[in-house]
């Protein structure tokens, strides 16, 4: 499960992050259940992550293997490992499978995908670091 579940967390409150020295992001609210955006930061583009299972996930928007900008449009799914469910994207382009808690290549092959923390402030997402 992602850093992040919004139907079993409770947001933080306003006066324990200081949101003017924060990435703003977009709402919770704007993002679609099942389904990636693609957002514009100054650093570069990410992609945001809604999963089936209300948990978020905030990667970079270019695909390790082929340096395009797709990754918002990749398939979210799951897989066990080790016994354990975790929640994956795969790039749109070749299927390649990255899991969005660690950004791990689950081929094993290629490189990883680059991976960040979603802090959350009332209904508004903003970066946090990079995992």
């Amino acid at each position: 499960m992602s850093p992040f579940h919004h139907d079993s967390m409770v947001a933080e409150p306003v006066s324990e992050i200081p949101a003017n020295n924060l990435d703003l992001l977009c709402r919770y609210s704007e993002l679609d259940p099942d389904w990636g955006e693609a957002i514009w930061h100054p650093d570069g583009q990410m992609a945001i992550f809604r999963t089936p299972w209300n948990d978020l996930h905030l990667t970079t928007q270019r695909c390790p293997s082929t340096g395009a900008n797709v990754m918002a449009r990749g398939i979210l799914g799951d897989a066990t490992i080790d016994g354990q469910r975790v929640e994956t994207i795969a790039c749109p382009l070749h299927k390649e499978v990255y899991r969005l808690d660690t950004g791990a290549n689950l081929a094993g092959t290629g490189a990883s995908l680059a991976v960040y923390d979603v802090r959350v402030v009332g209904d508004w997402l903003y970066l946090g670091p990079r995992r």
